[in-house]
């Protein structure tokens, strides 16, 4: 009877001792939890204020538009300078194209009036060459019809004169033979004046050729002079058009000269734009690929952390709902216990109405029995002595308990153990004993 009682005082003990332990339990976890939380929400506070992705891509695209708008401002500045020594070449050429038509329309002027001159000094010689011949032809013929009039005149009058002195004196037969002399005599003297007046016309003659030959020597020399003045003017022309054509020729090959230095730095400018626009492309490239690794890296921790974050997370919440499971477990254990302790009371209670029935028949029969030891002159304190040193040997404590009592204990032990999460073979009347480590915690460097 002790030893039961003894026993269910023992396992109140420990169901006691294991809820506090439980209790301590779901408090420590709770506990950890929570710091394991802060801790987190500070780690990911602190990724947060290091990386922020926004912020990066931001000031990313805001370099990358900087970049931009500079190399497009470069080309248009590029092709306006390009666009001004263009018009300006052009307008150069413009003008040196207008003094090459000028010059050549002045010269194709003096070729023009040069030929209208010895057109003109052509025509000239020539109206005055006919004019001279025809004014000699005309004054020759008159001079030679006069002559051979006047010779015929002065031929007829000696022969008149002789032909009315041989009348006079002669008769009528000499008449015949006189005017037969005389007549001969006369085409001598003809004859004679015909070659008088040929002679005199063939000199005149000589004299018009001489002069029709003066005229036209003056207008040739007027001519030549004519023509030397136009050769002149015409090398002059020449001259002045060789040096336009020298200077337009000049000003072009300055204006080639300059274009080909402007499109050679334009070139050179475009090439060294190309160069460093290739340069910062390849620079943006390589800080985009590596803004990109990094990004990768980030976003690659980011999810790292928050995997391990919801790992655990999961363990937490899986550890969280394993100590409500447990302390559910505890709970429905305790209510079993509670209700098996209440079930052991009233069997206590009955056990022990029944004990103190039987302790009471007991009492009665030791009564009567001491009453009847009493009737049979027995010591009753000595049969009390004996009677409790009889109880106690019977009983013997937990050492000397029955091989019932000791299954039941064990088996309530390991109920214990397995309920409470001991190990096996462990001794559950101990007090537990917990240890408490703190966490390793990264330091945080504020400055960051």
């Amino acid at each position: 009877m002790s030893g039961i009682s003894s026993l269910v005082r023992t396992s109140s003990k420990l169901i006691r001792c294991g809820q506090t332990s439980a209790r301590r339990s779901v408090y420590t976890t709770a506990v950890r939890l929570g710091e394991d939380k802060k801790q987190k929400d500070l780690d990911m506070a602190s990724m947060a204020k290091k990386i922020d992705p926004k912020e990066a891509a931001a000031r990313k695209a805001a370099e990358e538009a900087t970049k931009r708008a500079l190399a497009a401002k470069a080309a248009r500045e590029a092709a306006e300078k390009k666009a001004l020594e263009e018009k300006a070449a052009a307008e150069k050429a413009a003008k040196l194209a207008a003094q090459q038509e000028q010059a050549k329309k002045a010269a194709e002027k003096a070729a023009a009036d040069k030929k209208a001159a010895d057109a003109a000094a052509a025509k000239a010689a020539k109206e005055a060459a006919e004019k001279a011949a025809a004014k000699a032809a005309e004054k020759k013929a008159a001079d030679a019809a006069e002559k051979a009039k006047k010779a015929a005149g002065k031929a007829r009058e000696p022969v008149q004169q002789k032909s009315a002195e041989q009348d006079a004196k002669t008769s009528a037969s000499g008449r015949v033979q006189t005017a037969d002399s005389l007549g001969s005599r006369s085409e001598g003297a003809a004859k004679k004046a015909a070659a008088e007046a040929t002679a005199a016309a063939a000199a005149r003659k000589a004299q018009e050729d001489a002069a029709a030959e003066k005229a036209s020597k003056e207008a040739a020399a007027k001519k030549a002079a004519t023509e030397a003045a136009a050769k002149k003017a015409a090398l002059e022309a020449a001259a002045k058009k060789a040096a336009q054509e020298a200077s337009v020729k000049r000003a072009a090959e300055e204006a080639a000269a300059k274009k080909a230095a402007a499109e050679a730095a334009a070139k050179k400018a475009a090439e060294e734009a190309a160069a460093k626009k290739a340069a910062e492309e390849a620079a943006a490239k390589k800080a985009a690929a590596e803004a990109a690794a990094k990004k990768a890296a980030e976003e690659a921790a980011a999810k790292k952390a928050a995997e391990e974050a919801a790992a655990k997370k999961a363990a937490e919440e899986a550890a969280a709902k394993k100590a409500a499971e447990e302390a559910a477990a505890r709970k429905a254990a305790e209510d079993a216990a509670a209700k098996k302790a209440v079930e052991e009371a009233a069997a206590k209670k009955a056990a022990e109405e029944v004990a103190a029935k039987k302790a009471a028949e007991e009492a009665a029969a030791q009564k009567a029995a001491e009453e009847e030891a009493i009737r049979n002159m027995q010591d009753p304190i000595q049969s009390l002595f004996l009677s409790s040193i009889r109880s106690t040997s019977s009983a013997g404590g937990l050492e000397n308990a029955s091989p019932e009592i000791k299954a039941e204990l064990e088996s309530e032990l390991e109920r214990l153990a397995k309920q409470y999460g001991g190990q096996a073979g462990a001794n559950m009347t101990d007090f537990p004993t917990f240890q408490f480590t703190d966490p390793d915690v990264d330091p945080i460097n504020v400055s960051e």
